[in-house]
């Protein structure tokens, strides 16, 4: 969830496994692991949460997203299906990529 907004879900190996939106990507980057050598940790993102009150338009995670598109912030994706159960509220899964 981010921003109030479900933006990823399946069974908990799926995700966590195959982390299919950016923020979960994010999410689990940033988790520290004893076993990834510290030259390979991964930026935190950059920009700060939305605010709640105001939330920007399309999709919350666009203003600070890696892979933002057009559409992100003019359009709420749909949940996209990404195989067995798994799916992800991103454009980066639909048909305008």
């Amino acid at each position: 969830m981010y921003a109030g907004r479900v933006v990823e879900g399946g069974d908990s190996e799926s995700v966590t496994q195959r982390p299919a939106h950016p923020y979960t990507q994010l999410l689990i980057d940033s988790a520290p692991d004893p076993d990834r050598p510290a030259a390979e940790e991964k930026d935190g993102g950059t920009g700060e949460p939305p605010s709640l009150i105001d939330p920007p338009p399309g999709c919350r995670f666009h203003p600070r997203c890696p892979h933002a598109m057009a559409i992100c912030s003019q359009e709420v994706p749909p949940r996209f299906d990404v195989g067995d159960g798994h799916f992800a509220a991103c454009w980066l899964y639909g048909e305008q990529r």
